[in-house]
């Protein structure tokens, strides 16, 4: 829309330019243009003609002006949205420290005594194993039977970088 609202513009301006240029006067003008006679016309058609140059050139000087309006309105629309992912993406980065902060103060699930029936004196289990002898679970593991989530983010990093 810009650049037809340019090109209307330039061509009502020198058609305006070159008939005005051209003007000889008197009650019916001959239009000349290039060497070369175009028609004749009367003061009011000569009058209408101009009327319709302006016209077309307030029509190419209306577009250009709503092209760059709507330009003008597109961009605050995407500093807005950008204003607002970088909101979004600090408080998703605030959410994410408080979360780690809150498990990093959770205390680890501490492993009871067993008492065997035979003596009454407490035993530590083995080390590396739980109560039932199988390996110790890390702190988020999977439920049995549900494939753990997998992702490539490292401890300490952000999901954004």
């Amino acid at each position: 829309m810009l650049i037809l609202g340019l090109l209307l513009l330039v061509v009502s301006g020198a058609a305006g330019v070159l008939l005005i240029a051209y003007n000889q006067g008197g009650a019916e003008q001959t239009v000349t243009m290039f060497g070369r006679d175009w028609t004749s016309a009367t003061m009011v058609e000569a009058f209408v003609a101009g009327l319709v140059v302006a016209a077309v050139f307030l029509l190419g000087l209306w577009m250009i002006m709503s092209a760059s309006r709507r330009a003008r309105e597109n961009r605050a629309r995407y500093r807005e949205v950008r204003r607002e992912a970088r909101e979004a993406a600090r408080e998703r980065d605030r959410l994410a420290k408080q979360l780690r902060t809150e498990e990093d103060r959770r205390e680890p699930a501490t492993e009871t005594m067993v008492t065997p029936p035979n003596n009454g004196t407490p035993t530590a289990p083995a080390a590396g194993k739980n109560q039932t002898g199988a390996p110790p679970t890390p702190r988020h593991a999977a439920p049995a039977g549900q494939q753990p989530v997998i992702t490539n983010i490292k401890p300490g990093d952000s999901p954004t970088k």
